[in-house]
Order: structure tokens, then C-alpha cells, then sequence
């Protein structure tokens, strides 16, 4: 920590009876903080908030220096945060530990009053506790820590040596090559990595291999081989992204998986973020050798049973798989283009789980939704069809099926279009408030919850009339409406239902189907 300028130490003696820092006059915090090399604005954040992203990036373009606190997901930590400041949102700014305000809020002080009101604001403002803020910093470094491996590469490691033989085997010409084991003894002799290791190449391929840094070919007896980062794409429609190579070995659990795949999916569109988050470059995402290390590991999909997981288990691990599935099929595949593509598009990307093939609309609405027919499905458009789930009798996938299932995976579920809810990770001890925390970031914002006093108009989301079975009657998605918009909207909502007694016309905006793609 840089040493107080001689300035700032005097004004320290100068606070009468060496009263803390915490309690000193605001201008000498801001004083001390700055020398100190510590940013006074703290801004508490999660995974895939489009919210916070905006914050950050208005606090860069402004030279605002803060001191990021990510909650890593954890509903548990918003309920710590949410007892101090009264809503369960994010993102939340504080500066000195006092409570500013969400994202609108500090924004708004920021156009009004320019940096200098920020941090005179929040004077009155409940603290945060010490314990609370600890356990902030503790998620923090948890998630840096574990984001940090993607990018990571220790000398002298397997991961090392890999680097190194995909930089030497990654022409432009052939940018995915199929490999025989000769080419990649042969490459391997010739690289620094190489020499610093006291085994033979022949040794190597085969801990490469087990270690699933290249990955056999299905169906090539051992004969050809694929770098497991950067693995051919699927050469028809409908094949799987996760089977250009055999997964070597066991699979981890596949909660650890879904949750691992889902976060560093989370993380790079995080990194590639534009427009405050509403949109993502997957060009550059699809460069990004986290990129490939996330590929390499959805192979270890192919030997996962999600059937001995528990109801909330299964729906943590299918709900974070469906959202992995969609970013990793916009970078290998692209977004569809029209109306058209966009019908077949969510049932063609698939990937193989345990043994079987898993499209994102069987995940949504063979698995998640009780096997219920897509609101797309012939059944449901031509109303002499029967609509019927994507499951029929002895569908291995069966199994599978959340019975009942809960309403709320559509505000987890994210479609890659600009209406759809943020990216979230989410973890079977978390689910439940994990889910309520969703809906409530969803419903909050009046693009997807709106309502006309005058009217008695109630303006939802598309995504409540394409599924408005899944939320009951009438008296139930209002009771889900009153449960999920928090804050000032809430009540305002909770004074529009009273208002209206009973007859509430329902008028749903248009969806925004154009991609989030920069």
C-alpha cells in the first residue's frame, strides 16, 4: 500500500480524538482512500448481468476507479445485502460501505450530479456489515480463482505442451486438423516443451490422449486424432457439438460439469460483452482459447447420467446445460436469420448427454417443462392436433422429466435473443431462491412487466402468452407478478391489481427476436 501523503496525514491528526476512518468527514475519506490505493466505490455484482455490466462501463468511460464485489450467483449473499439495502438486485453500488442505490439510480446521480455527487452520496445510508462485506470479497476471489484457469497455463504442465502443439499444428489453411499420431510425435519433437520433458513422444501422445487434450476420433481405432480445444465443426445439422472426439476416462458428477461449463461460458460473456452487455462479439468469443477449453470439456457430457441427480439437481444441471448449448452453437454455428431458421435452429443444436441426444427444445420442453409441446409444435398452432411433448413412450430421455415443473425456468432460460433473460449459473443448493431471484430481475424490468393505471392494462413479456399454461390462472401469474416486481414497481404494481378489482386486460409487446450479437 503507497504511503499517506504528508497532506492527508495531517488532516487524520487533525480529526478530533482519533475518531476511525469510517467515521471521519466524508471529503478526508475520500482522501485517505485514494492515497491509499483503495477505491472508495464498491460495486456488487453477478454472472452475466447486463445491469452490471452497464454500471462498469459507464465507471470506465468516466475514470470512476471501483472495487468490484461479485456474489458468484449466490442468492444467499443477495438476502445478506438485501437486509442492509432494501432490494435484491444487482448491480448495487456503495461507496465508503454506504449504500447508493441499483444501476438506475447511481446513473442517474452520475447524469445529474457528475462524479463528485456519487460520492457524496449515501451519506445517511445504512453501512454495510463487516462480515458481509468479507464474505463478498471471499465470493470474489472464489470466482477469480476459478475463472482464472481458463486463462492459466503453468510451464511444464500437459496444458503447456498443448498450447504449444496447437500453435504449431493450427495452420490457416487448415485451421481444425484431423490428425494421424506421426504428425503429432513429429510436431511435438519440435517444440521447447518437448525438450524439457524426460519422456518419449510416443509417452506423451498417449498422456495427451488420456488426459482428453486430444481426443480419438469415433469410429478411427486410435488412428486419427482431433486437438480437443479446437475439434472439428459438426458436419451436418443436427449432430452434436460434443461428439468430434471420445471423452478418455470417467466424467466428473454432472452437477460439476453443468456448473463448470456454465460458468465459463458466463465468464467469456462477460469478457466479450458490448453495449453494456445487451449484446456479445462471439467472433472474438469463438477466438478465445477460454472458448476452446470450454468445447473440450462439453465431451465430458457424453458420459454423464443426469438421472441419478435429485429434482432440483436435474433442473440446476439441465438449465445451465441449455444455456451453454445456445452460446456455444451461435459461435460454431451463427445465429439464424430469419423467422424460418430460427423454428428449426433451437431443435438442430444438440448435444449428447449419457448416451443420448439432447436438442434445446428437448431440454426446455421434454425435460424442464413436464414434456409439454413446444408453443411452436404443429399441436399447439392447428387446434385439431393434439399437442404433444417431444418424449414419446420409451424415450430413454424420459427419465429426465421435472414433474411438476416450475414456471420460473423461463426467466433462467436464455434464448440468445435481446429479450431474453440474463445468463445465470445455477447450483441445486441455490436453486429455489436462485430462480426467485431470476423472476425478479425479469419482472422488475418494465420492457418485460409494464401496467396502465388508466386502462387496467397489464403489459407482459411475450414469453407469458406463448407459455401462459405453465403460469396457471390468472389469480396465480398475478400472484407470481406480485412476488417477483420488488422495489417501488412492486407496490405500484401490488396498487394497480387493487385497482383494477378483478379485471385486468392483458396485452403482450412485441418480443425482440433480433440477436444479441455485436
Amino acid at each position: 500500500t503507497p504511503p499517506l501523503s504528508s497532506s492527508v496525514v495531517r488532516l487524520h491528526r487533525d480529526v478530533p480524538h482519533r475518531r476511525p476512518l469510517s467515521q471521519a468527514p466524508r471529503y478526508l475519506r475520500m482522501r485517505v482512500s485514494a492515497a491509499s490505493g483503495m477505491a472508495p466505490v464498491q460495486i456488487v455484482t453477478t454472472e452475466g448481468c447486463k445491469f452490471c455490466r452497464k454500471t462498469k462501463e459507464t465507471f470506465k468511460s468516466r475514470g470512476i476507479e471501483y472495487e468490484e464485489l461479485s456474489v458468484a450467483g449466490d442468492p444467499m449473499l443477495l438476502q445478506k445485502l438485501a437486509a442492509v439495502t432494501g432490494i435484491k438486485t444487482v448491480p448495487q453500488v456503495f461507496v465508503d460501505g454506504r449504500f447508493v442505490g441499483d444501476s438506475e439510480t447511481t446513473l442517474s446521480i452520475l447524469e445529474e450530479k457528475s462524479t463528485q455527487g456519487l460520492l457524496s452520496a449515501g451519506i445517511d445510508a445504512k453501512s454495510l456489515p463487516t462480515d458481509t462485506l468479507d464474505a463478498l470479497r471471499e465470493a470474489h476471489a472464489t470466482y477469480t480463482t476459478q475463472t482464472k484457469m481458463y486463462d492459466d497455463v503453468e510451464p511444464g504442465t500437459l496444458k503447456a505442451l498443448y498450447v504449444q502443439l496447437e500453435k504449431a499444428l493450427m495452420t490457416p489453411d487448415e485451421p481444425r486438423p484431423t490428425l494421424s499420431p506421426d504428425m503429432v510425435r513429429d510436431a511435438l519433437e519440435s517444440l521447447s516443451e518437448f525438450q524439457a520433458q524426460d519422456a518419449s513422444s510416443s509417452d506423451i501422445v498417449r498422456d495427451l490422449i488420456a488426459n482428453n487434450w486430444l481426443g480419438v476420433v469415433p469410429g478411427s481405432d486410435g488412428k486419427l486424432l482431433v486437438l480437443a480445444r479446437s475439434p472439428p465443426k459438426p458436419r451436418r445439422k443436427g449432430d452434436p457439438f460434443n461428439q468430434e472426439f471420445e471423452w478418455s476416462g470417467d466424467a466428473d458428477h454432472p452437477g460439476q460439469i453443468s456448473e463448470q461449463l456454465q460458468r465459463g461460458f458466463t465468464y467469456l460473456l462477460d469478457r466479450h460483452g458490448k453495449d453494456g452487455g445487451r449484446a456479445v462479439d462471439y467472433k472474438a468469443l469463438g477466438e478465445d482459447p477460454a472458448f476452446g477449453e470450454m468445447v473440450r470439456l462439453t465431451h465430458q457430457l457424453q458420459k454423464c447420467d443426469p438421472s441419478i441427480l435429485s429434482r432440483e439437481e436435474r433442473m440446476a444441471f439441465f438449465i445451465n446445460i441449455y444455456n451453454t448449448l445456445i452460446v456455444h452453437a451461435m459461435v460454431v454455428r451463427g445465429p439464424p436469420k430469419d423467422f424460418a431458421a430460427r423454428l428449426l435452429f433451437y431443435g438442430e443444436i444438440k448435444y449428447v448427454i449419457g448416451g443420448e441426444k439432447y436438442s434445446c427444445d428437448d431440454i426446455e420442453n421434454g425435460v424442464l417443462r413436464g414434456n409439454r409441446a413446444s408453443p411452436a409444435s404443429v399441436g399447439e398452432i392447428l387446434p385439431f392436433m393434439k399437442p404433444k411433448g417431444p418424449f414419446k413412450d420409451g424415450d430413454g430421455r424420459i427419465k429426465q422429466v421435472i414433474n411438476p415443473p416450475d414456471a420460473r425456468i423461463h426467466f433462467a432460460l436464455n434464448c440468445g435473443a435481446k429479450s431474453c433473460p440474463a445468463i445465470k449459473v445455477y447450483t441445486p443448493a441455490a436453486l429455489l431462491p436462485g430462480l426467485q431471484a431470476a423472476a425478479e430481475a425479469f419482472c422488475s424490468d418494465p420492457a418485460n412487466v409494464d401496467f396502465d393505471q388508466d386502462t387496467s392494462t397489464l403489459k407482459l413479456s411475450k414469453i407469458f402468452q406463448w407459455y401462459r399454461g405453465d403460469f396457471g390462472s390468472d389469480e396465480q401469474l398475478q400472484g407470481l407478478l406480485k412476488e417477483a416486481v420488488v422495489g417501488e414497481r412492486g407496490e405500484e404494481l401490488g396498487r394497480f391489481f387493487d385497482s383494477a378489482g378483478g379485471k385486468v386486460n392483458y396485452e403482450f409487446v412485441p418480443y425482440d427476436w433480433d440477436l444479441n450479437e455485436a
